[in-house]
Parts: structure tokens; sequence; C-alpha cells
């Protein structure tokens, strides 16, 4: 059965790379999250949403996450991606999040935003948390995969499941950065209910046995 809980997290700047971190977990999750990295946000460089369009996805839902300076303009670019199910991107360097939210659903895309590992959860006021189908919370500085993950994050994840409780119930809490099993029982108590992990994964050497850990 397709977990729809863990979603395999790619982030590099190899379309090969990315075929073939998807074709690993074919028949394992519902979706994937694919990483955008523009240089700028962070000292990291990957593939851009446009290139998604040369891959083979099957049956996987992708998720884009943009870390990038002012994501609306990475918008566009996402219609090329194949099955795309989200757009995901960091407020840091977000001048208007309603504007993004709004030209994110324009297109019929869920919309989420990102917390960075230091940026406080009051940074989404109530109103914007009210429209988003997806709020993440970075447990790991945003730009790289193999960080270890920041138990600080988990008081964040706390806050934002209260809020989620009263002001969008049916909103997905997302825990991103340095998940593994220990890691991410510790996120799903804090109140996540999915899970972007990368390195952990990718590092396996057996990937039905990884998800089996994950999951239970």
């Amino acid at each position: 059965m397709l977990t729809q809980m863990i979603f395999p997290s790619i982030l590099t700047d190899s379309l090969d790379l990315v075929q073939e971190q998807l074709n690993l977990v074919q028949g394992f999750v519902s979706g994937v999250q694919v990483d955008i990295i523009d240089g700028e946000f962070a000292d990291n460089i990957t593939i851009h949403p446009i290139d998604l369009q040369h891959v083979s996805v099957g049956n996987l839902t992708i998720d884009i996450h943009l870390m990038t300076n002012d994501p609306i303009n990475d918008i566009v670019e996402c219609q090329s991606v194949p099955n795309l199910r989200a757009i995901i991107a960091q407020i840091e360097h977000m001048p208007s999040q309603k504007d993004f939210i709004d030209h994110v659903k324009s297109f019929g895309w869920k919309v989420g935003l990102s917390l960075d590992l230091y940026t406080p959860e009051n940074e989404i006021v109530d109103d914007i948390l009210k429209q988003l189908d997806i709020l993440q919370v970075m447990s790991v500085k945003t730009g790289y995969q193999d960080q270890d993950f920041q138990q600080s994050a988990l008081e964040k994840i706390k806050q934002s499941a209260e809020r989620l409780k009263t002001l969008n119930p049916t909103c997905e809490l997302f825990a991103d950065g340095g998940i593994t099993p220990i890691t991410w029982k510790l996120c799903k108590e804090a109140g996540a209910t999915r899970a972007a992990i990368g390195h952990d994964l990718w590092s396996s050497q057996n990937i039905a046995e990884s998800f089996q850990e994950l999951l239970y």
C-alpha cells in the first residue's frame, strides 16, 4: 500500500539522479518532493522545474519546494512539471505571501509555505494560515541534505499543529530535514502529519526496509 505520509525529497543538479531516485521509490509512496534552489537563497544550485518535463514520474505526484528569491517568479515554469500536486516555497525571501498563494491557486495546485530553521512560526499570520494546503517546518537550515536534525524545530511543529487544529485542520503539516525513523517519531508526536526525507533514505542499502522502519 502506498504511503501518503512520507515524501522522498530530491535535491540535485543531475536530471539522471532525479530519474534514478524516482524509480527507486515507485510503489512505496504516492508522491515526492523536489527541491529547487537558485544559488541565491542558499549557496547551492539544483535543476529547474522546467527540467522535470524530461523525466518519467509514473504514478507519482510531484511537490515542488522552492528555495528561491521571490518564488512567485518560478510558478509559471512549474507548468512543465508532470503530475504536479503542490508548490511549497520558503517565506524568507517572499515579498507577499498572499500574492504567492493566490498565484499558485490560480493554476489549481495545492499551495504551501515553509519556515526555515530560525524563522518564527508567527511569521505566518492567522489569515494566511487559513488559506494553506501545506505548512512545512524545516528542522535543518535550508539548502543542503545530510544535515543533523535540530531539536529546536519540535517546538515550532507543536505550535504550528496547535494553530492548525483551530484554524485549518485539513492542512498538511510537513517536517523537513534530518528525518530518520527516530526523528520522524518525534515529529509525529509533536503533531507533524507528513515527512520530507532525503539523505537517510537515499543512503539506505534497502529502500523497502527503510520505509518499513519509517512507518512502524
